[in-house]
């Protein structure tokens, strides 16, 4: 979920007057993405009635009153949707943190003007962890804690206790499990409570699952501090070496655990199994062998808003025997509730609810993938409407910025991936069959003609030109009852994160082996003798969960963290 909720009063694509204009200095590619399989022609482009709705005020019109009425078939369950029992709920948020790696835009698009000079990529490195660390201490220092009084270096992150805050009381290791957050009393503008987030990246502070996830990454990179030999006390010289040393290794070996749950966890568990075949060995089968820079707009505005449809409509976080509105979780962040923060503990995640934990209770499970999310999107003050007419919720901001991204259409795409592995055509009939996939698209969209007031002739034509986020949703359930993703769903995501992590290895990455090898290299690179041990060496989230139980004895802490 993007942080950007919040009353929008003003639509950007219409004039003081109110009548709709082209968008201004539309129709290139904005800075840091690029194009899946090169830029499209224009007609291979996503199209409204054969124009570019970035070019033609018309066609912009026409597609905003069509995706409000897809919105509404979107952005409210009316039955009551199927549990994924083969994705926890976890997995929701970690995909969340997943795409925080991967791109930071300036600005959405949906905010723009159709996607103009003022939308970036600011993400210069996918799936670094650059959304964790930021620049680092020198750059960005205010996530990380002093290694001492005269704030010489600073190697491990700050970590806030459970709320509420009270300096008199006596505090446990344990207790420090949220992100680390500040007051900003005294100061122009200040705000009581805790507004500000001390985090690289804001949005891993846009609820409490991300950020109580964020935490979990936080704790395995101070973990891997702490075990480091202490280094030389000598000179002040020598000891902030030291600290930056330890730093710069636990931020490689922390990496190296991220890049292996993507790699051997989450992108399993998502990914088509023809697709993963492809992908999950030691040389991935790219499709894009050297494809320039910047992240593809059809995975960051298309394949990757999946994520929306997974979640719940409530969750068990720890103790407590009633469940919590999402609703409710998303407004539990330093932004909008500062007061309230750090988290009490009714917030704090216990994470056998969220993961598969040995022997654990049985967790929350996220939602199966479709085309339709939770209602809770569109409660007041979270994603209100982008001007009048505009319909509440999530749904219709995704489609939006798909629809001025200048993506590849969903024909183009099925004609370039079926010319380029025929043998995916068995797995997908969608793909394979166009009259069959524009069918199968007209009897969804017809389906409650009441709710989206959308006539047969747009029904016809959004069959014909679906956007790409809505059309992954309807491939996974269409192909896969839900449980993961279909087949160009997949390929988008496997060929953007499998070829990301190929591309730009990791130094200790360079010699392939297993995670515990690459550990093992960093350290003897750069610590001589020493060894990890207990490696850290998780193949899964839960896996991570039961290191950090070991390594920071939270087996009984209370609130529960396992």
């Amino acid at each position: 979920m993007q942080a950007h909720g919040g009353a929008a009063r003003m639509c950007p694509f219409t004039g003081q007057g109110g009548s709709m204009a082209a968008p201004a200095n539309a129709g290139g590619t904005p800075a840091g993405f690029r194009h899946f399989l090169g830029t499209p022609t224009p007609a291979q482009r996503f199209q409204v009635d054969g124009e570019d709705p970035r070019l033609s005020a018309t066609a912009l019109a026409t597609l905003r009153r069509r995706l409000r009425g897809l919105a509404m078939l979107m952005g409210n369950r009316d039955v009551e949707w199927p549990d994924n029992p083969g994705l926890p709920a976890g997995y929701t948020y970690a995909l969340q943190f997943l795409a925080h790696d991967l791109v930071q835009s300036s600005l959405p698009v949906w905010a723009s003007h159709g996607g103009g000079a003022e939308v970036a990529n600011l993400r210069q490195r996918t799936l670094r962890l650059d959304t964790l660390y930021g620049s680092g201490p020198a750059g960005c220092p205010f996530p990380f804690a002093p290694d001492d009084p005269q704030d010489l270096s600073r190697s491990r992150f700050r970590m806030s206790r459970i709320g509420p805050f009270d300096p008199a009381s006596t505090a446990r290791d344990s207790d420090y499990r949220d992100i680390g957050r500040a007051s900003t009393l005294g100061t122009s503008g200040g705000t009581d409570g805790f507004p500000e987030a001390l985090v690289a990246d804001i949005r891993n502070d846009s609820h409490s699952l991300i950020s109580q996830l964020t935490s979990l990454f936080q704790l395995l990179h101070n973990a891997l501090v702490a075990m480091q030999p202490a280094g030389e006390v000598g000179t002040v010289g020598a000891r902030i070496r030291g600290h930056n040393l330890r730093f710069a290794v636990a931020r490689e070996a922390t990496t190296l655990v991220w890049r292996q749950l993507v790699r051997q966890d989450i992108l399993p568990r998502i990914l088509h199994p023809a697709v993963l075949a492809l992908y999950a060995g030691e040389t991935p089968a790219l499709l894009e062998a050297e494809p320039g820079a910047g992240m593809p707009l059809e995975f960051s505005n298309g394949a990757f808003r999946f994520g929306h449809a997974m979640a719940r409509d409530s969750y068990h976080f720890g103790d407590a025997e009633e469940a919590l509105p999402l609703g409710t979780t998303l407004r539990q962040s330093s932004g909008r509730s500062p007061d309230l923060m750090p988290i009490r503990r009714i917030w704090v995640a216990q994470w056998s609810r969220f993961f598969h934990l040995p022997g654990g209770q049985q967790p929350n499970l996220s939602k199966r993938i479709g085309p339709q999310m939770s209602s809770n999107f569109v409660t007041d003050g979270l994603f209100d409407p982008l001007a009048e007419g505009d319909p509440w919720g999530l749904a219709y901001r995704d489609l939006l910025s798909a629809g001025l991204s200048g993506l590849h259409s969903v024909d183009s795409l099925a004609a370039n991936l079926l010319a380029l592995r025929p043998g995916l055509a068995a797995a997908s009939p969608l793909l394979a069959d166009r009259a069959a996939r524009q069918q199968a698209l007209i009897g969804w969209l017809g389906q409650r003609p009441r709710v989206s007031r959308l006539g047969a002739g747009d029904i016809a034509a959004l069959a014909v030109e679906p956007p790409l986020p809505f059309y992954v949703m309807f491939e996974a359930e269409r192909e896969a009852a839900g449980r993961h993703l279909g087949v160009l769903g997949s390929v988008l995501v496997a060929e953007t994160l499998y070829g990301a992590m190929a591309r730009d290895p990791l130094p200790a990455e360079a010699g392939g082996g297993t995670l515990a090898a690459q550990l093992d290299r960093l350290c003897a690179e750069w610590l001589g003798p020493f060894r990890f041990r207990p490696l850290p060496d998780s193949q899964d989230m839960a896996g991570l969960v039961g290191f950090l139980a070991r390594h920071y004895r939270l087996e009984q802490a209370d609130p529960p963290f396992i």
